[in-house]
């Protein structure tokens, strides 16, 4: 019988070590992630279920040691990298405390925690950090790839309010990265993060949200015959302006709880009065001869970040595909190809699709997103106006459904090619070198590696942006 390549590290762990010999314990932590089909798809040798900072070390140094790929995964396991074959996983599922001080406006978040876990502290004091827009999503996964979310037309991606990072080093040591004390290490992990060690803490700067918390927000539905004219008054109200980064105006093409297509207007208002708020979706309900349902209404920011939560079950097949567009707002011919694209593109959604599951989503990431100074971070999704993404879902393991899954998702992006301006990292699902150069301009790559080679020359943490590198 060959020799248990993880013999040695059970008895140095506080946390557990799940492995492959532990059959019903392995195939559940095998499945706790949020995507069946990276779960099934990846076979790693164990799951380090860690206890805190030193079990990290522990593991690192040993995967180190023994030349065993390491994998790094959060309670909301939502990421491609958090699961590897052949890899040790280092789970980080009990590590979710969040810790605010509402003086200096800061939260401290261990690298387990999702969404919810930040929204349910920081809301007690009136202050918001930007997470994901599912509550479930790990802040982790979020934050080191950018960052975005509902209201970064307002607030920027999670990158632009991070002060400081604890993290774990290919050498085992535990360091603290911020501006002052390694400002190019401080720029590399503001969008390429998981390249270069394993984050166990993000300390957050974060903003007081007005209203005591209470935004206007919820879809505003049209039939999906009515898409191509209330998108094209969308694009034009969008265009505007004066318009204010607290204003954030989405577009969706999804289903109705009675599974019909519809497409819809997603308003995220903050602060002002609540006139003024209903003011601005009495004018978008007015779109394309009067919307069918009106759902807008004034609700707390948290849920709002909870309510797409049951659409995207955990263990459940997904395949998603984003990019970031621009054009010139003048450009009639432009606009009119753009919804041209999507009204066709999501008329040829799978007919298998899970209709709870599948959309194709128009976000606004211009406003904060696009002021700061691209060269600030290594995020480099800065000058799109819109983020497009389309997510579906499969019901079964079947690889035809999977295959005709990733067609569909992969297709909406290379129809938009014509307005590319860059691959967002946490939705590109990059599967060759030429996919991550998609994601980073060549100089910012460069500068990258150059970051890469001096903290991480041996390539200890391959599960991120350099699995392609390594195997040039």
């Amino acid at each position: 019988m060959a020799e248990n390549p993880l013999a040695g590290l059970k008895a140095t762990l506080r946390g557990a070590l799940i492995t492959r010999d532990d059959k019903d314990a392995f195939t559940a932590a095998r499945l706790r992630g949020w995507n069946r089909d990276l779960n099934s798809r990846a076979n790693p040798l164990g799951f380090a279920v860690v206890s805190g900072v030193r079990d990290i070390v522990t593991t690192v140094n040993y995967c180190r040691s023994n030349k065993i790929p390491i994998a790094v995964r959060g309670k909301g396991a939502h990421s491609p990298y958090g699961m590897a074959n052949d890899a040790v996983v280092i789970d980080l599922m009990t590590m979710t405390a969040v810790r605010v001080d509402p003086e200096k406006k800061l939260a401290f978040v261990q690298a387990g925690a999702d969404g919810g876990d930040i929204d349910h502290e920081t809301a007690l004091h009136n202050l918001i950090c930007i997470t994901g827009s599912v509550s479930h999503t790990g802040f982790a996964g979020v934050a080191l790839g950018g960052g975005l979310g509902h209201l970064s037309r307002w607030l920027g991606p999670v990158v632009d309010s991070i002060v400081s990072y604890e993290m774990v080093t290919a050498a085992g040591d535990v360091v603290r990265v911020d501006e002052a004390k390694d400002p190019e290490l401080f720029w590399g992990m503001r969008g390429n993060g998981a390249s270069f060690g394993i984050v166990t803490e993000f300390v957050v700067q974060l903003r007081d949200m007005p209203n005591g918390g209470i935004i206007r927000s919820a879809p505003i539905l049209w039939a999906v015959d009515k898409a191509k004219e209330v998108m094209t008054s969308w694009i034009g109200r969008i265009a505007r302006a004066d318009r204010r980064d607290t204003e954030t105006l989405q577009f969706v093409f999804m289903h109705s709880p009675d599974g019909h297509p519809v497409c819809g207007v997603v308003p995220l208002i903050v602060g002002g009065t609540e006139a003024a708020a209903k003011a601005t979706c009495d004018e978008l309900a007015a779109f394309g001869g009067g919307a069918l349902v009106r759902q807008d209404t004034q609700l707390p920011y948290t849920a709002l970040q909870a309510a797409l939560d049951g659409c995207f079950p955990f263990n459940t097949n997904y395949w998603d595909k984003g990019v970031f567009i621009d054009w010139d707002p003048r450009d009639s011919n432009a606009l009119n190809s753009i919804v041209d694209v999507a009204v066709k593109h999501w008329s040829e959604k799978p007919e298998f699709a899970s209709k709870l599951s599948t959309f194709i989503l128009f976000m606004e990431v211009n406003g904060a997103v696009g002021r700061a100074d691209p060269a600030s971070t290594s995020f480099a999704g800065r000058k799109g106006r819109l983020w497009c993404t389309c997510i579906t879902s499969w019901p079964d393991d079947d690889v035809s459904k999977r295959a005709a899954s990733k067609k569909w998702c992969d297709a909406f992006v290379a129809k938009l090619s014509r307005f590319h301006v860059t691959t967002y990292l946490n939705n590109a699902m990059p599967e060759s070198e030429a996919e991550m150069l998609g994601v980073f301009p060549q100089d910012t790559m460069k500068r990258l590696r150059a970051l890469k080679e001096k903290i991480d020359p041996s390539n200890v943490f391959k599960m991120g942006a350099w699995q392609y590198e390594a195997n040039k």
